[in-house]
């Protein structure tokens, strides 16, 4: 892998491209080993390379989320009894916006993302929006960080990656609480009969 990442960095712009595309459906190059080093070199186009890097992510998960509708599935079904693919399919799309966001600003490769919301046949729309804010959370940060504190901005988010995905997950577990009990709420009130 090693030799396939220096030879993208050698491609520059286009091999950054190249791997934020295909890391969205079958790529096992992260985009992170390309941008930072990109961005680094040129921190003058670091938000620039932090925002292409999320379009053409986002835009590569198309073909993932395609392969997820017409093998996943079916896939499934060939391993897990069908007794069990209605509750795993019920629970999961039930929270997979939160799966989606979580998944597509951490470390975890994107096409995982993509193939199984393709899978779960989760409204394309709404699953390109949080992949669009998840995608930029992640690379557009890593270049606004570079362009304004360059190399020192690779050291602190090295310090502090653990600390800042921690940070994240309890805002988005908070919030997702907040919304799972507001909607279990409004589930429970009583309809009153109008006279």
């Amino acid at each position: 892998m090693e030799a396939i990442v220096e030879i993208l960095l050698e491609w520059g712009l286009t091999g950054l491209l190249i791997a934020a595309f295909t890391e969205s459906f079958i790529s096992p190059v992260l985009p992170d080993l390309l941008l930072i080093p990109l961005a680094l070199a040129n921190p003058q186009n670091a938000i620039y390379y932090g925002l292409a890097t999320t379009v053409v992510s986002v835009l590569g998960g198309v073909i993932g989320y395609m392969l997820g509708l017409k093998i996943g599935l079916p896939a499934a079904r060939k391993f897990i009894p069908d007794r069990y693919i209605d509750k795993i399919y019920g629970t999961v799309k039930e929270n997979a916006l939160w799966a989606v966001f979580l998944a597509s600003l951490s470390p975890i490769p994107y096409k995982f993302v993509s193939i199984t919301a393709g899978a779960l046949k989760i409204n394309m729309p709404l699953f390109f929006a949080i992949s669009f804010l998840g995608r930029g959370k992640r690379f557009l940060l890593e270049g606004v960080l570079i362009y304004y504190f360059g190399p020192q901005a690779v050291a602190m988010f090295n310090q502090h990656k653990d600390d800042l995905m921690i940070i994240s997950l309890i805002v988005i577990a908070g919030i997702g609480l907040i919304a799972y009990v507001m909607k279990k709420s409004k589930k429970a009130k009583p309809m009153v009969n109008e006279l």
